[in-house]
């Protein structure tokens, strides 16, 4: 025969919080500009030319004709991103919340319960629109940046990244000879990418899982050899650990800060990572970089009577009379733009 669970003696212990911090490294470490936009459409435009030599011509004679620069121009939509959730009066209200007492000792309690269980769950949907920016930021990098709306709806915008800027090796980190890798040599073509596109030092290597894993073993395999320069950690990097965005810092090698970025989050239930598992992004240095977080105007009803929103989020809530409820949603249109594409470099490192 089975007890009735309260009829018996329980002991309550601290609620214990496990909802997952947002992932904020990219957005905080390269996306420090943000820009709010009255309109959702954005032109990208990108202007090149080469360091070309101007012709010599005879003393007297007729000038020569020489190439302009080159315009790249495209107008994209900022990606969309409106959720809501919604809240039923007899479950705020007679829902007991884990860490609460059983028997009722007053509405007060009641009602502090019922706010903290809104005030959580508003903030579980403010979490899931720092991951999509995290999540944009992280796919800016390859230069391309590709969604889906629905089965039946996907988009891509992409940046004029050069060509040269994306590197696959030929002796890769893993090669089944640890010797042979040469990981000084492909940070020096790093910056000389970097200083031919833009002119920029390159400041930091954000290496995925696999790539990390690969990285560490072989610089301990060559330092134990005398093969190659060392992971310069200094004193306190040796005690380093993951940070709750899910970034170690590894330490600077050939004068680059070098991050191990495996955090993964949920794609429409899949699990991916920020970070291609084989890859390493290399990113260039200061400001002059223009990592730009641009946010899309939102156009509502209930924003500004009617008119635009111009801002990073709006948010809202709204009640239905029968069935009584209580909805509450949040607006974000973010587009993260590297508006000098040739800041950055990806490179797969791994087999």
């Amino acid at each position: 025969m089975s007890t009735i669970t309260e009829l018996k003696w329980t002991s309550l212990t601290p609620l214990v919080n496990e909802i997952k911090s947002p992932n904020q490294f990219l957005k905080r470490r390269l996306y420090g500009r943000h820009v709010t936009l009255p309109t959702e459409d954005i032109e990208l435009s990108v202007l090149t030319k080469g360091r070309e030599v101007a012709p010599f011509v005879r003393k007297n004679g007729a000038a020569l004709l020489i190439d302009g620069h080159s315009e790249t121009f495209q107008t994209v939509s900022a990606p969309n991103i409106r959720v809501k959730r919604p809240f039923t009066p007899s479950g705020l209200l007679f829902n007991r919340r884990p860490g609460t007492v059983i028997f009722s000792p007053g509405a007060g309690m009641q009602v502090s319960a019922l706010q903290q269980h809104i005030a959580r769950d508003m903030q579980v949907m403010a979490d899931a629109i720092t991951n999509a920016e995290e999540y944009l930021c992280a796919l800016s990098l390859t230069g391309v940046v590709s969604y889906s709306v629905s089965p039946n709806e996907h988009f891509t915008i992409t940046y004029p990244k050069p060509a040269a800027n994306n590197v696959t090796l030929t002796t890769f980190w893993d090669d089944a000879d640890p010797t042979l890798p040469d990981p000084e040599e492909n940070f020096h073509l790093v910056k000389k990418l970097l200083s031919d596109a833009v002119g920029l030092g390159l400041k930091d290597a954000i290496m995925g899982a696999g790539a990390a894993a690969a990285f560490r073993k072989i610089l301990k395999i060559q330092g134990n050899l005398g093969q190659g320069p060392k992971l310069d950690t200094g004193n306190l990097t040796l005690q380093q650990q993951y940070s709750n965005e899910g970034v170690i810092y590894l330490g600077q090698f050939c004068g680059v800060e070098c991050w191990e970025y495996s955090r993964t989050v949920a794609v429409a239930g899949v699990s991916t990572p920020l970070i291609r598992d084989k890859f390493v992004e290399f990113v260039a240095e200061g400001a002059a970089a223009e990592f730009t977080l641009y946010y899309g105007a939102i156009p509502d009803m209930k924003a500004l009577q009617g008119r635009k929103f111009q801002g990073e989020r709006f948010s809202k809530s709204w009640e239905n009379e029968d069935p009584s409820q209580m909805i509450a949603l949040a607006h974000s249109r973010p587009l993260p733009v590297p508006r000098r594409p040739g800041a950055m470099v990806s490179m797969q490192v791994i087999a």
